[in-house]
């Protein structure tokens, strides 16, 4: 089924997929547990919770097919989630990959990311989720300067950006360095083992070693079996960002 500007569904026994152009695969939802994490890179995205636990303002750029705001609406009962899509034949999937409908604590809007993010107040957000690509490349508005300065800007003390990037994309150092200006170099980036995914973790004022827990705990919300499947990827986390004496 297409959606649209190269935009389709692919459906492949248990697993529903929604690509961008002829190859990319943007998400991907187990029919059996539409809630489940498939891709790897969305497992590490989940390592917000070493640095915020129980965050009260969640705010994504990009939907594609729902996956982190899906499961963070269903394990984080009390966090408030804004997803920004600029791309409609997105958004008119939604249902097909069983995203929420809007309620209160949770809301899909049409817009762009970079430009919605410079109305938003100053340290009101505790994770910004940054995962916006078309096919081949992230959209070129979400790795400026001044897109990364806002990120900074309406984090709250303490709060963390995590932003999935391409280790083949040429830009990649570029958007590494930009992140790093605007965060103090207190940033740490983990490769994913699947696709060439990496992702950034960026925080603000609060050092990304600073209180870090000995041992993984999972939220009181979250079901064990569910945390099993997140918790390899947080330990990836946890042992990158331990490990980081300088980000590049």
């Amino acid at each position: 089924m297409n959606g649209g500007d190269g935009v389709r569904i692919e459906n492949d026994r248990f697993l529903r997929r929604l690509c961008f152009g002829d190859t990319d695969v943007q998400s991907a939802m187990d029919l059996r547990d539409p809630d489940r994490l498939v891709l790897e890179y969305t497992r590490l995205m989940m390592g917000f919770l070493l640095f915020q636990p129980r965050p009260r303002h969640i705010l994504m750029i990009g939907l594609g097919g729902g996956s982190l705001p899906k499961f963070c609406h269903r394990h984080l009962p009390e966090a408030d989630i804004t997803v920004l899509e600029v791309d409609p034949s997105v958004l008119a999937l939604r249902d097909r990959f069983e995203i929420p409908p809007d309620q209160p604590g949770f809301r899909v809007l049409l817009g762009d990311g970079a430009t919605h993010l410079a109305t938003v107040n100053d340290a009101s957000v505790d994770v910004l989720l940054v995962d916006g690509f078309d096919a081949g490349r992230m959209a070129p508005s979400l790795g400026t300067q001044g897109f990364y300065a806002d990120c900074r800007r309406v984090l709250r003390s303490g709060g963390v950006m995590v932003g999935n990037l391409h280790e083949l994309d040429l830009q990649l150092g570029i958007f590494l360095d930009r992140i790093g200006q605007c965060f103090d170099r207190n940033a740490a980036y983990v490769p994913a083992r699947e696709c060439g995914n990496c992702v950034v973790f960026a925080r603000r004022e609060v050092a990304l070693s600073s209180r870090l827990p000995r041992h993984l705990r999972r939220p009181g919300a979250m079901p064990e079996a569910t945390w099993v499947g997140i918790e390899a990827a947080l330990h990836d986390v946890l042992r990158t960002v331990r490990a980081t004496r300088r980000f590049p």
